[in-house]
């Protein structure tokens, strides 16, 4: 068995990687590979070319945030011989929040090492797959401008996500794509403010958009939120961070089902986050990869 570590030393604020490195050295194992990422997808390309020629299995660490995560399950989703690991050293660090474990268990890399292996379901559009969530509407203006004030000083990414929300509400709230879910239209009002196909609980640095997701039940968690008014808006966004937006007599707004399949289709391209990484697509079809990637979870 080897054991690749994969590193963004720019997640985060900077320097939280050198705990892992640290760690590492310690344990001095003949078996532990460590690469670092260069630019955007390297991970996918690193963990790719580790796994797909080797008769050994791999236990591959994704040492970043939610955005390092998804590029090494997009090299490797398609293959046997290796399970992923998430390192919480990013911003965000979402997808481990379902998980209902201790961030400071994922950041100790011998209990990752000797972790359990399960498998999730995950989500597959055009653009890739994703471990967590695929957005399109609102939230994917909110994620870019989130990116700007992150790189302010002194501002966390869920303050930084919740400026972007406050940013973005008068110019992003109307999104006129059309919504296909398991073969029927969705038929709401004529524009929307956004929808979210879920497997995990949480985006954003900890809002619970979809807290009746699991990670390996076989379905996607979807939701679709109508264009509503500035201050209806408001008026839902401390129910919605709690996750008490669904099935609420309060937000008959709030559109919810558990489904196998949703497209999104629109005159005009339209963008789409996919883990928090944004894509511009003309159309968006969104299936479920049921028990798909093998995870790696500390004991």
């Amino acid at each position: 068995m080897r054991h690749l570590f994969i590193i963004n030393k720019h997640s985060g604020k900077g320097g939280a990687y050198e705990n892992i490195v640290d760690q590492l050295e310690r344990l001095n194992d003949k078996d532990i590979i460590i690469k670092y990422t260069e630019y955007q997808s390297h991970a996918a390309e690193i963990a790719r070319s580790y796994v797909k020629e080797s008769e050994d299995f791999f236990r591959i660490y994704a040492c970043g945030g939610d955005g390092t995560v998804n590029e090494v399950i997009n090299g490797v989703y398609d293959l046997d011989n290796c399970a992923v690991a998430s390192v919480p050293i990013g911003s965000g660090n979402d997808f481990l929040r379902s998980f209902d474990i201790d961030k400071e268990n994922f950041l100790d890399v011998e209990k990752l090492m000797n972790g359990k292996i399960i498998s999730v379901d995950l989500l597959k559009c055009e653009s890739g797959v994703s471990c967590n969530s695929i957005t399109v509407g609102y939230d994917c203006a909110v994620a870019k401008n989130a990116d700007k004030f992150k790189k302010r000083r002194h501002i966390s990414a869920p303050l930084a996500y919740r400026m972007s929300i406050f940013y973005c509400l008068i110019k992003e709230r109307k999104y006129g794509f059309s919504i296909i879910a398991d073969g029927e239209e969705l038929k709401r009002k004529s524009t929307y403010l956004l929808s979210v196909c879920a497997k995990g609980k949480y985006y954003g640095g900890g809002i619970k958009c979809a807290p009746k997701a699991d990670n390996s039940d076989g379905w996607i968690d979807f939701m679709a939120i109508d264009t509503v008014g500035v201050l209806k808006f408001v008026s839902l966004l401390p129910t919605f961070v709690k996750g008490g937006h669904i099935d609420n007599p309060k937000f008959d707004f709030v559109f919810h089902k558990k489904v196998k399949r949703v497209s999104y289709i629109s005159e005009k391209p339209f963008e789409i986050g996919i883990d928090g990484e944004i894509f511009t697509v003309n159309k968006a079809e969104i299936e479920l990869l049921p028990n798909a990637q093998k995870i790696i979870l500390p004991i």
